[in-house]
């Protein structure tokens, strides 16, 4: 078995696995995703015509998350040159494959090249720190999700702040909320991995305090990231204040939930069916009345386990 072979072999059985644990049948993943991902696909298509673009970016930011430094140093140091750069290479094109044959089938060649383009020219590119300096965030003296994770993804944000300008510059407003709505899920994610226990712990707080503090703390990071975009979109296209009130709206109560899951799986990490549960609350807003009081009360009887 080659080097190359074997960590792209332990890469599916560690996917693999982690689908197990999730209490979810792989098999219903590796069926249901790639449907999920056509029908996404289709509808993002069929919404606007700078659908091409935002693919793109969501594309990039694929790329930019497999550029991580401190997992390419990892790479480095267990593989030699070569392989290295094979498994970069690979990783790549696997990962703009799905993009690129819905590309393909919308005609939409220009992206598609524009996308491989893409796919080699990150494959030299780090994102995040080399353990000498750090990159400075407006969020470092508070709890530690949006500080590491901003580090992370700063890549991406930067992406979905150009795609806006670039709306604003075409005059489509809706490609700016749709960048909005990006920012939103990037910054939810952050709550996607949990911190050891003894970070919970420290805190002397009831379970109701230190959700609350947690929540308040996510509004006031999510719209130093948030507000010059909101203010942009409803600057240049007054029209649409009330559609990008109603997607901010949204996009905080989603970004509520993200919290209260956290803790209430904590310190696993979100089940499968929870995360459908969170989806499907965003893509119909008044399913948040329910999906909010559901996660904070299993968070509160979670925490108080703790603290």
């Amino acid at each position: 078995m080659t080097a190359l072979f074997y960590f792209f072999h332990v890469q599916v059985k560690r996917m693999h696995r982690t689908i197990g644990d999730w209490g979810v049948n792989p098999w219903l993943v590796y069926v249901g995703a790639p449907l999920l991902f056509a029908g996404g696909s289709v509808g993002l298509f069929s919404r606007t015509p700078y659908a091409p673009w935002i693919y793109v970016g969501i594309a990039a930011a694929v790329l930019l998350q497999l550029s991580s430094s401190a997992r390419l140093r990892f790479l480095q140091q267990v593989f030699d040159r070569l392989i290295y750069w094979r498994i970069r290479l690979l990783e790549n094109m696997l990962a703009v494959v799905p993009f690129i044959l819905f590309l393909l089938y919308r005609g939409e060649l220009w992206f598609v090249f524009g996308l491989l383009a893409l796919a080699l020219a990150v494959l030299p590119l780090r994102i995040g720190t080399n353990g000498m300096a750090a990159l400075p965030t407006p969020f470092s003296k508070h709890p530690f999700e949006f500080a590491v994770g901003f580090r992370s993804s700063v890549g991406m944000l930067f992406i979905a702040y150009i795609l806006m300008i670039i709306g604003i510059y075409v005059g489509n407003g809706n490609l700016g909320i749709a960048m909005l709505l990006l920012v939103v899920f990037v910054c939810a994610n952050y709550y996607s991995w949990s911190e050891p226990a003894l970070y919970v712990w420290v805190y002397r707080l009831t379970p109701r305090s230190f959700l609350g503090m947690k929540v308040r703390t996510a509004f006031l990071h999510l719209t130093v990231v948030l507000l010059p975009m909101v203010l942009a979109i409803g600057c240049f296209f007054p029209d649409d204040w009330l559609l990008v009130l109603a997607m901010s709206v949204a996009g905080y109560g989603y970004l509520t939930l993200a919290v209260l899951a956290k803790y209430a799986a904590f310190p696993r990490i979100v089940s499968i069916p929870r995360g459908i549960f969170m989806v499907a609350s965003f893509v119909f807003p008044p399913l948040m009345l329910v999906s909010i009081p559901y996660f904070f009360r299993h968070a509160k009887n979670n925490i108080a386990l703790i603290l």
